[in-house]
């Protein structure tokens, strides 16, 4: 874990060179996030529930689903070209190293536009009421959960490339549609929707469940949340270790650092 943190860090610093840039992109992304928050607003001066959540669980929602998507894209960015590397044969320099492949590969880059996300779910929790010590940890915490199942189903959609050959395009859409779905009430799907909810589309893993947490704590509740991630997370590991070994090299030498 020591090396993916110096791999973040360097990461982080390449993200945040060029300052014009960075703050723009950042800026850029706040505004589009609010810009969206605000047809919630509107939505909740004229119908005050939806599925018995009200304005303020819509925006703890946003808070852990912008949060989320925002600490995916910082902190594992490098998975977003997975399966252009895998069809590219581009996994030669990182299987030189004596690290964890994956984390390597997810570490190896970091998304400027994820801060805009990760700065607009701080500020939507600090408007979230009443907000106490316990439900800020508890907001974080989901967000941290939220960005595990984040990378868990970007590593699964694009170590389908192992299979499936070129799917980088079909993988960024689906990755950037479960950001979408995140941003809706789960209990407004039903029947096999919600299944799917929970399973091929884990928005309510992400946002469903960490409302619910804060509508009314239980330790099965939090429970539930941390279990998902970690079988997630499990899932991402063991399909993409189980496809490593269809993997052709595209005989390009090279030790990365």
């Amino acid at each position: 874990m020591k090396f993916f943190f110096s791999l973040l860090k360097v990461g982080m610093r390449s993200a945040m060179s060029n300052r014009a840039s960075f703050i723009m992109q950042s800026s850029l992304m706040i505004l589009n996030n609010f810009i969206f928050f605000s047809i919630w607003w509107f939505f909740f001066r004229q119908f005050k529930t939806v599925g018995e959540w009200n304005f303020n669980d819509m925006l703890v929602l946003m808070s852990v689903g912008t949060g989320a998507y925002g600490l995916n894209q910082i902190c594992f960015g490098g998975i977003r070209r997975l399966s252009r590397n895998i069809m590219d044969g581009d996994l030669d320099p990182y299987m030189t190293q004596p690290k964890n492949l994956l984390l390597h590969l997810a570490g190896s880059a970091s998304i400027v536009k994820g801060w805009g996300h990760l700065f607009t779910g701080l500020i939507l929790l600090f408007n979230v009421k009443p907000l106490y010590i316990q439900s800020s940890i508890l907001i974080i915490l989901s967000m941290l959960c939220g960005a595990i199942v984040f990378s868990s189903m970007t590593v699964i959609a694009h170590s389908l490339a192992f299979w499936l050959g070129s799917i980088e395009t079909v993988s960024k859409k689906y990755c950037d549609s479960l950001f979408l779905f995140i941003l809706y009430p789960t209990n407004i799907y039903s029947g096999m929707m919600q299944l799917v909810m929970f399973t091929l589309i884990p928005a309510g893993v992400i946002g469903y469940i960490p409302v619910e947490l804060l509508r009314g704590f239980t330790w099965i509740k939090l429970a539930w949340m941390l279990c998902s991630a970690s079988i997630f997370a499990s899932l991402a590991f063991l399909i993409f270790y189980r496809g490593l070994k269809r993997y052709e090299s595209g005989n390009q030498f090279g030790i990365r650092n």
